[in-house]
């Protein structure tokens, strides 16, 4: 019976594994794009922070979380995380920036 549950715990385990590369792959598609968006902020010569698009996606992630039966707390702590180094990158980016002046990975490491 303990090896059973042995066997379950290593099959579960790996499935945790899958969906934690799925996770970070994710992250990193959508770091390539807040950087695009960073740039042409920059470019443009606009704020970083957009209160209204900012308050709108808490919302829509709050009802996503809800809908799928998990914490919308939780969510929105780990987005929250995301959007403040989204932010700090933008901040980052020197106004007027042309395209491709920031090609740095999540983890402030060069390309």
């Amino acid at each position: 019976m303990a090896r059973d549950c042995g066997d379950q715990l290593t099959e579960l385990r790996a499935r945790i594994d899958d969906l934690d590369a799925q996770l970070v792959e994710l992250l990193a598609r959508r770091f390539t794009i807040t950087r695009e968006i960073g740039r042409l902020k920059a470019d443009r010569d606009l704020p970083s922070l957009d209160e209204r698009r900012e308050s709108a996606q808490r919302e829509r992630l709050r009802t996503l979380a809800s809908e799928s039966g998990i914490d919308p707390e939780m969510v929105l702590a780990v987005f929250e995380a995301v959007v403040a180094r989204v932010r700090a990158e933008h901040e980052a980016v020197p106004r007027g920036a042309v395209a491709g002046a920031l090609d740095e990975d999540p983890s402030g490491r060069a390309r």
